[in-house]
């Protein structure tokens, strides 16, 4: 179809929530169509049920990633989902289950110690995987993780520090991955985060 983005997102807005249509173009093969899909699906109508069954479809990860924040981020049940799906062997489900740890992560002030006990142990297997989609997810989770504030910080670090005296590759490259910015965020008086000493935002403050 070969419709930008920009568009795709426009068109939603303009054709507003809308689940009778959004099922519709969810069977259909185009990418553009999927992603009208996701933004036009009605937050109000989310359950779990309809999250499993699109989550099944899923076959790209920019959608998996889109279909995350959109929608399953809207579910009363992360904590539930990303437990779930972490566990797959799917290469998109597991992607979702990290990417919904890295999402909720972003937008938490605070994490309970159960929540943070969880996202831990999925950390820790996920970071197994060899597949280079659940490897980016999950680096980026560890990292979303460690930004929330300084106490969590050293806990993603910590956790980047066991991942390391692992004997598979594949938790090093996490680590690694994970370290290289966990090691230089900083606090800054105008963000709630922590972000990179090396970013545009903390340099121009």
């Amino acid at each position: 179809m070969g419709t930008s983005t920009g568009a795709t997102r426009k068109l939603a807005k303009s054709i507003g929530p809308d689940e009778i249509l959004a099922e519709a173009l969810w069977t259909s093969p185009y990418y553009e169509a999927r992603i009208l899909a996701i933004l036009i699906f009605p937050l109000s109508q989310i359950s779990t049920s309809q999250l499993e069954r699109w989550l099944d479809g899923i076959n790209d990860w920019s959608i998996c990633d889109l279909f995350v924040k959109t929608l399953a981020l809207r579910s009363p049940h992360i904590s539930m989902h990303f437990q779930h799906w972490t566990k797959s062997d799917n290469l998109y489900r597991k992607r979702a289950g990290l990417a919904l740890i890295a999402n909720h992560c972003m937008r938490s002030h605070k994490l309970s110690d159960d929540l943070i006990a969880k996202i831990e142990i999925v950390l820790r297997y996920s970071a197994r995987d060899n597949r280079k989609h659940v490897r980016q997810a999950c680096c980026w989770a560890l990292r979303e993780f460690g930004k929330i504030d300084d106490a969590m910080r050293e806990k993603a670090i910590e956790l980047a520090t066991d991942l390391l005296e692992n004997n598979d590759c594949d938790s090093k490259w996490v680590a690694r991955c994970a370290i290289k910015e966990l090691e230089t965020l900083i606090k800054t008086p105008e963000r709630r985060r922590l972000i990179s000493r090396k970013s545009k935002t903390a340099r121009l403050g």
